[in-house]
């Protein structure tokens, strides 16, 4: 399926619009971003403003979010600035990291955290303080779906709708609270807990919840729920009706028109050069009917392609002793990073690919 054609050297990977991102180390241990082509040749620093101090890059909606170090001039300043490192506009007084919350065919962002809600403007590049969410603090955004955006708070026991308010901000819909309804033993803390949201999947609309031992079905627009199961459902990569998992030892399929499990089986073993071993999978991405998982194999890990209509790996490549975080596909190239390595490979035909 793929060959390598190019191995590089970086902490993390950005992909915009088919645009490849490297963000390096330097010798003095400061960050720094580079433009890649797809055939691995990399281009000189973006030239962002206090470039020295950057703690983390993080691109979104087309635009880099700048935060600095802890102890500098310019810890309590997000420096937000174009593709290419041109400071658009410098955000003070900020403390840590916000949660990034995209608006549907709206030329803006909100940049939320605890105290603030930020409205941030793509045309203008101005942006407004408006009056922070009302939620306890944690609180954790878990995505949004047909214009409402969910955050879990209460030690994770309930689920809050928002939306937007006409641009003055957030305003809650509804609240689900699985406290009681979602009570279950828990192995980590060895004991009965209340309930905890484990893992949210959007499909029409539709929302599923799982928590400790449920799964539970939630008509998006009113919040009112539809069918609790006794099933679990883990993070799903969905195509068409249907959504995948490989997660962990096992191997899930569900329909989410039918709302029915088609599959949950162990697939815990792992063939390389003829010997099958005990495995772990972290699915990575779904793409035209092939699952990329990273899979952990006696402390080593491999890049593999898992056929969802056969039900069988159809390609690996042998890593190291890191897991694999990300992988990205533009045009016949695959982009693929793990711990401070990034591989990007050529798609050939399968019978120059391993089996």
């Amino acid at each position: 399926m793929y060959e390598v054609i190019s191995r590089l050297n970086a902490i993390r990977v950005k992909v915009y619009e088919g645009q490849l991102f490297l963000i390096k180390l330097t010798p003095q241990g400061r960050r720094s971003v580079h433009p890649c082509s797809l055939d691995g040749v990399i281009g000189d620093a973006l030239l962002f403003p206090n470039k020295e101090d950057m703690d983390e890059a993080v691109l979104f909606q087309g635009l880099w979010l700048i935060y600095h170090k802890v102890g500098t001039p310019f810890e309590n300043l997000l420096d937000i600035c174009s593709l290419d490192g041109e400071r658009k506009r410098s955000i003070t007084g900020i403390d840590g990291y916000f949660d990034k919350v995209a608006l549907e065919e709206e030329p803006r962002f909100y940049l939320v955290d605890e105290r603030r809600v930020i409205s941030y403007d793509l045309s203008s590049h101005k942006y407004r303080e408006l009056p922070p969410i009302q939620l306890k603090s944690p609180f954790f955004y878990k995505g949004s779906h047909r214009g409402l955006h969910f955050f879990t708070c209460e030690g994770k026991s309930q689920l809050v709708a928002m939306r937007d308010k006409d641009g003055q901000g957030l305003e809650e819909v509804y609240r689900l609270d699985f406290a009681e309804s979602g009570r279950g033993y828990s192995l980590w803390r060895r004991g009965i807990v209340p309930g905890e949201i484990e893992f949210i999947n959007f499909y029409g609309s539709d929302l599923w919840v799982t928590t400790q031992k449920h799964l539970h079905r939630i008509d998006v627009a009113t919040g009112k729920v539809l069918e609790r199961q006794d099933e679990t459902l883990p993070k799903m990569f969905i195509q068409g009706t249907r959504g995948y998992s490989l997660f962990n030892s096992y191997y899930t399929v569900f329909d989410f028109e039918a709302g029915r499990m088609l599959c949950d089986e162990r697939r815990d073993r792992f063939a390389y050069e003829g010997k099958e071993y005990s495995s772990e999978y972290t699915s990575l991405l779904l793409h035209e009917g092939i699952f990329y998982v990273s899979v952990r194999v006696s402390g080593i890990f491999f890049l593999a392609a898992f056929d969802v209509q056969t039900e069988e790996f159809v390609w690996h490549d042998l890593w190291g002793g890191w897991d694999i975080n990300s992988v990205h596909i533009v045009g016949d190239r695959m982009i693929a990073h793990s711990h401070d390595e990034v591989r990007i490979y050529q798609r050939v035909s399968p019978s120059d690919s391993n089996p």
